[in-house]
């Protein structure tokens, strides 16, 4: 009788070890949640799911080859902060609804995957990376320009579509000749992409890039050949 009762408290005590153990170490556990697969990835995007693919290598990186559908972004710890925000407030069923893939070559999306969704939108990161990609790749022009070779451009009268992404009155303060309005939560909206030409170079406009980057993310996969102003109109 008496080794019985030993026999149980000793089960006891490597039960509580075991638990204690894990709950020791969450952060890995909790992290490796949000790791999906390529084939996940390739799935929602053919299917046209609610899903957002951003690749948050160097602009060349991204520029030398990107999977289909994927925009690109710079999210860094301020970065994350300003999209995040803007996400919830300008665009709320995107927030509730769309689940955001992050994309790299190493170990940052998946504490920018973590940081996003603690702060309220549900994200992943592609499990392995850019390691994984072999196939379904493209290469694109630099996704971003800066406001020297926009206005090259424009002086020279290359055939651009510029696309205003900042609400209608703030228009009235300034604005590039020529430029087509739609503003950012309508460019999430159903078929709110339908009238911005793919045969021809877009460049996308805010105030200060950021709401700019974020249509970019809806612009990747309507196969709209685009670059975002660096640093908006304050540029």
């Amino acid at each position: 009788m008496q080794f019985k009762t030993i026999v149980v408290i000793v089960s006891i005590i490597i039960v509580i070890t075991i638990i204690g153990a894990i709950e020791l170490n969450p952060t890995q556990n909790n992290i490796d949640e949000y790791a999906v697969t390529l084939d996940t990835v390739n799935v929602l995007l053919q299917n046209k799911e609610h899903v957002l693919v951003v690749d948050i290598r160097t602009a060349e990186d991204y520029q030398s080859r990107h999977l289909v559908g994927a925009s690109h972004d710079v999210l860094g710890s301020t970065t994350i902060e300003k999209r995040v925000n803007t996400i919830k407030s300008k665009l709320p069923d995107i927030a509730k609804t769309y689940n955001f893939v992050i994309i790299d070559d190493g170990a940052q999306a998946k504490q920018v995957a973590l940081t996003m969704t603690e702060m309220g939108l549900q994200t992943f990161y592609l499990d392995g990376g850019m390691s994984n990609l072999s196939k379904n790749l493209v290469s694109s022009s630099l996704p971003i320009i800066n406001s020297e070779e926009l206005m090259k451009k424009l002086d020279s009268d290359e055939d651009l579509y510029i696309l205003d992404v900042r609400e209608p009155d703030e228009l009235l303060e300034s604005k590039i000749d020529g430029s087509m309005n739609i503003p950012l939560a309508e460019i999430f909206q159903l078929h709110g992409t339908d009238d911005i030409p793919t045969d021809k170079p877009v460049v996308v406009v805010c105030g200060s890039g950021n709401r700019a980057s974020i249509v970019s993310y809806a612009l990747s996969q309507a196969e709209v050949d685009f670059r975002v102003l660096e640093g908006g109109m304050k540029a």
